[in-house]
């Protein structure tokens, strides 16, 4: 709702405001900075008028019918509803300090949605000599959501003092819309235990969405899960004074999955309102697809749940298989075919891995001070199983050619290729910073400078020439590591001491990579401003002969991108692809419960206190300010840091 079109603008591309802008002028006033791309952000978000105003109601109606001992009918409805008003208005601003803008752009909207839902479920309970135990549930669920909106915006109003639509002289836009989904399904589930040693569970779904393909809108869901208790046997004896649990269990399911896919995709979309020769026309938008089907993942899952010493020290151990079919993707198509991409169900993708969790109460039960600890960690690595005949080796799609010292010769890297991995990142390797200009003179050409002058001088970078040719261009690239990461994991404490309690909770992510554009945009003076990160004005090139990390600084034009950047913007050096690993104090709580005797006199059945910081600092090397994401990192604001105090009160 800006007039620059987003957020992101006013965030982002306002780090290149050189640092000798002005916040107010002498009389008091905000200045406007450079332009509302690259400008005062406070400036261009308070000239704006808006106002937002949602209604949400939430209505829901359940019931219980005992049919039988043992058996129950429980049926639910519910609905969710939210009308939303809202209108913007752009009085006249300082595009800069010299340009003013008074076309006073007007828009306002109206939207509905309407989310209805209505479950019935069987439910069955059985218990036949207290060793057979069965419960089993059947049912059916019926959801349909309808949104629907209208807009009109306009501009040129004579005066800043009306802010309404109908203040225009000009209507420029009006638009209108209705859509909707229904999704059904049927489900039955039964757990099965005998005397809680064997246990086994069965469940199914049968559910059908209506923006699938017309032939394909069904998908069936089954899984099943069998465990163990060893604890439980006859012959587990005095094993149970070390050994306090053991449980074996396995499991195997599939999931279905439509999300991001669009109300009426598989039929294709058409987009009215434009005039072609003077009469209304109808574009087609969004190629249909009549065979788009349900997303399958498929998991298959073995673990233990282990105790030790009473339950003093418990472990949780998890080893998973996740194949994913028929992935809802987006295929580029030739540009003669008119549109630019198709969504399809397109190969199949595995994720595997393992997972542990630790617990212990590290001081004895009957001390004053109880201290318990919790670990856990996790390791996920995807990996291509399937993509579409294409005719490319291993049906690559995207990637680049790079050279491959094992094989000494060429070879297609990164993209999307069966056999390889998401999210793998290729860049220019820094080998180091060129002293004089004699040194620079002598070293390879560098292909991905702006213009024709490819000449480089001392400051500028040498890059690691892979192929030893002598140009350093695309093929030169090295991996710098993947977007997504290998482990996560947390570490959480929690200390009572009669009525004080403290929590803190710590995680962490490692091998992911991040790309800092952010940080590469200011070194890189993409904006010619001259507002260097602090790390560029001490480490960088200044004179000859100098041994520098950071090359020396260009006042832009065609020179900007002869050191960090080649013009891609997922591609700059290995200089801003840092890795994200990093440790974060997440959470600390403190928090003290009243005593019982003050309590009496209150007249209360309880009373806590408790003071709570979150995203409290984050352990990491990482340059940026949020290293949570791996990938391009294009001015990401951290995480908000904030206090809560509260009270819980009980009568």
């Amino acid at each position: 709702n800006l007039p620059y079109g987003s957020t992101a603008v006013t965030f982002y591309r306002n780090a290149g405001l050189a640092p000798t802008a002005k916040y107010k002028f002498e009389d008091g006033s905000l200045a406007p900075g450079t332009n509302n791309a690259i400008g005062n952000p406070e400036y261009h978000m308070n000239s704006r008028v808006n106002e937002n105003l949602n209604e949400k109601l939430t209505l829901a109606l359940g019931a219980r019918w005992d049919i039988l001992p043992g058996l129950a009918f429980e049926p639910q409805v519910s609905m969710y509803n939210v009308n939303g008003d809202s209108y913007s208005f752009q009085p006249g601003y300082w595009n800069g300090p010299l340009a003013y803008v008074d076309s006073r752009a007007a828009s306002a909207t109206n939207s509905r949605w309407r989310q209805s839902q209505a479950d019935g479920v069987f439910s069955y309970v059985k218990s036949i000599s207290s060793v057979h135990n069965v419960d089993a549930r059947a049912g059916f669920s019926y959801f349909n959501r309808r949104s629907s909106g209208l807009s009109a915006s306009g501009r040129g109003a004579s005066t800043d003092l009306i802010p309404t639509l109908n203040a225009s002289g000009e209507a420029t836009a009006v638009s209108s819309s209705i859509s909707d989904q229904v999704i059904m399904g049927y489900f039955a589930a039964a757990n099965y235990n005998y005397d809680l040693k064997y246990l086994l569970s069965l469940n199914m779904r049968y559910d059908g969405a209506s923006n699938l393909g017309e032939e394909h809108q069904w998908g069936f869901f089954p899984g099943i899960s069998a465990g163990w208790n060893v604890h439980k046997e006859d012959f587990w004896g005095n094993s149970g004074q070390k050994w306090s649990q053991l449980k074996i269990r396995a499991s195997y399911g599939v999931n279905g999955n439509i999300s991001g896919l669009g109300d009426f995709t598989s039929q294709g979309a058409y987009g009215v309102g434009a005039k072609y020769g003077g009469a209304a026309a109808i574009q087609n938008t969004v190629i249909s697809n009549r065979n788009l089907k349900w997303e399958q993942s498929k998991t298959f899952d073995v673990g233990a749940d282990l105790g030790f010493f009473n339950d003093q020290l418990t472990v949780i151990l998890d080893y998973y298989k996740r194949t994913t079919d028929n992935l809802l993707t987006s295929l580029p198509l030739p540009h003669s075919t008119g549109f630019s991409s198709v969504l399809t169900n397109l190969g199949s993708l595995e994720n595997k891995g393992f997972e542990i969790e630790l617990g212990a109460r590290i001081l004895p039960s009957a001390a004053p001070l109880q201290w318990n600890i919790a670990l856990n960690a996790s390791r996920t690595k995807n990996k291509i199983l399937k993509l579409p005949d294409n005719g490319t080796e291993n049906n690559r799609v995207g990637g680049i050619l790079i050279w491959d010292d094992a094989l000494q010769d060429y070879a297609w890297k990164g993209g999307l290729q069966e056999g390889g991995r998401l999210g793998e990142m290729y860049d220019r390797q820094f080998v180091r910073v060129y002293p004089t200009d004699e040194d620079a003179g002598n070293g390879p050409v560098a292909s991905y400078i702006v213009g024709e002058n490819k000449k480089q001088y001392g400051g500028d970078v040498e890059y690691y020439d892979a192929d030893k040719n002598g140009i350093i261009d695309s093929r030169d690239k090295r991996y710098m590591g993947n977007a997504y990461p290998l482990w996560t994991g947390g570490i959480s404490n929690t200390l009572s001491y009669k009525n004080l309690s403290l929590y803190v909770r710590m995680d962490y992510t490692t091998g992911h990579t991040i790309f800092n554009w952010g940080k590469m945009f200011l070194d890189g003076n993409m904006y010619a401003d001259g507002n260097l990160t602090q790390e560029m004005v001490d480490k960088s090139w200044k004179k000859q002969g100098d041994i520098a990390e950071y090359p020396r600084s260009y006042w832009g034009g065609e020179r900007v991108q002869r050191n960090l950047f080649d013009g891609v913007t997922t591609s700059g050096s290995s200089l801003y692809n840092e890795s994200g690993d990093f440790l974060a104090l997440r959470e600390v709580t403190l928090s003290y419960n009243v005593p019982s005797q003050l309590l009496n006199k209150l007249k209360l059945s309880n009373l806590r206190f408790n003071v709570t910081l979150n995203n409290i600092h984050y352990f990491t090397r990482y340059k940026g300010l949020n290293p949570e994401e791996g990938g391009v990192d294009d001015g990401r604001y951290a995480m908000p840091k904030n206090i809560i105090f509260g009270a819980s009160i009980s009568f």
